[in-house]
C-alpha cells in the first residue's frame, strides 16, 4: 500500500474582493492544515503570487479592475507561475464562464454560496495532483542529474582507459569481460569487440585455476585487493601475433567494483551488490 499523500503547510492564494468571502474560506482552510494568503484584487494576487510561489489559486471571477479571467490569462502566461492550478470562484454557473474558466487553464469551478465540504474536497483532490506531479518533477530532475553524472563517469573511464599506458578490461559479476581498452586488446592480438563478452577464464592460460581466478576475479577492494598478480594469458591463435609466441605473462591489478563507495561496504546491514572487477595490466614482464 502507498504511503499517504501529506499536503500539511501546503500555500493557498485566496484572491477575493469581498472580506467576508476571504474570512470564512480562511477559516476552513487553515483547519485542514494549510497556509493561507489573501488578495484583494486581481493586481495585488499577481504581486503576491510571485513571492510565495502557492500550490493553489482560489480565484473569483467577477472582481473590479483586474477580474479572475484577465488574471489567470496574465498568470498562465508566465512561465514561472503558469503551473500553478486554478480553482474559479463564481457566483455564476453561466455555462459559456465555465467554457471560458478551462479554456484559460482553470482546472475546476466552485460557486457561491459555498458547500464547504464540496470546497474542502475539490481543494484537496487538486492539491493532491499537485504534489503529485511536483514529486514526479523532482523525481525527473535527480534522474537527469543521475544520468548526466553516468555519462560523465562513463566518459572520463573511456579517456582514462585510452590515455593510459597500462592495459584495462573490466569483468561483470558472472566474470565476462564488458569492456577492455586498445592496449589490451592489442597486446594478445584482438580487436576490442572480438575480446567483449569473452569470460576471463577463456583468454588466460592457468595450471591452478582454483587459485589464480579467485584472485583475478577478486571481490576485494583497496589494500586488499589483488596486486602484481603474473596471469599467462592466450594470444589469439587468428593474429599474425600467435606465429612469434603463443602466451603472454602480464601483471595484474584487480579491485572488486561494488554498488557504493568503499568506505560503506564495511558497515553491517548494507544492501550492497556485487558488480565486477576492473583489471589493470602492467607493461608485460620478460616471461
Amino acid at each position: 500500500m502507498s504511503e499517504p499523500i501529506s499536503l500539511k503547510d501546503m500555500k493557498i492564494l485566496l484572491v477575493d474582493d469581498t472580506p467576508v468571502n476571504i474570512d470564512v474560506l480562511s477559516k476552513s482552510l487553515m483547519n485542514e492544515g494549510y497556509n493561507i494568503f489573501a488578495a484583494p484584487s486581481g493586481d495585488m494576487a499577481l504581486k503576491i503570487v510571485e513571492k510565495i510561489g502557492p500550490d493553489l489559486i482560489l480565484l473569483d471571477v467577477m472582481m473590479p479592475g483586474l477580474d479572475g479571467f484577465e488574471t489567470c490569462q496574465r498568470l498562465k502566461s508566465n512561465d514561472s507561475t503558469k503551473d500553478i492550478p486554478i480553482i474559479f470562484i463564481t457566483a455564476r454557473a453561466d455555462k459559456n464562464d465555465v467554457v471560458n474558466g478551462f479554456q484559460l487553464g482553470g482546472v475546476d469551478y466552485i460557486t457561491k454560496p459555498f458547500n464547504y465540504e464540496e470546497v474542502l474536497r475539490r481543494v484537496e483532490t487538486h492539491l493532491k495532483i499537485r504534489k503529485l506531479m511536483m514529486n514526479q518533477k523532482d523525481l525527473n530532475n535527480k534522474l537527469v542529474d543521475l544520468t548526466d553524472e553516468l555519462i560523465e563517469g562513463r566518459n572520463h573511464y573511456q579517456v582514462i582507459s585510452e590515455k593510459t599506458s597500462d592495459g584495462i578490461f573490466k569483468l561483470d559479476h558472472e566474470k565476462k569481460v564488458i569492456s577492455c581498452n586498445s592496449k589490451f586488446s592489442s597486446i594478445l592480438g584482438y580487436q576490442e569487440r572480438e575480446i567483449v563478452g569473452v569470460p576471463i577464464e577463456k583468454l588466460v592460460n592457468v595450471v591452478a585455476p582454483e587459485i589464480i581466478m579467485p584472485q583475478l576475479t577478486t571481490k576485494r577492494f583497496g589494500e586488499r585487493a589483488t596486486h602484481n598478480l603474473e596471469v599467462q594469458f592466450c594470444v589469439n591463435d587468428q593474429s599474425p601475433l600467435w606465429n612469434e609466441r603463443k602466451f603472454y605473462t602480464l601483471s595484474v591489478d584487480s579491485f572488486g567494483i561494488w554498488n557504493m563507495p568503499n568506505n560503506l561496504l564495511i558497515q553491517k546491514n548494507k544492501d550492497k551488490k556485487f558488480l565486477g572487477t576492473l583489471c589493470f595490466i602492467k607493461k608485460p614482464t620478460n616471461k
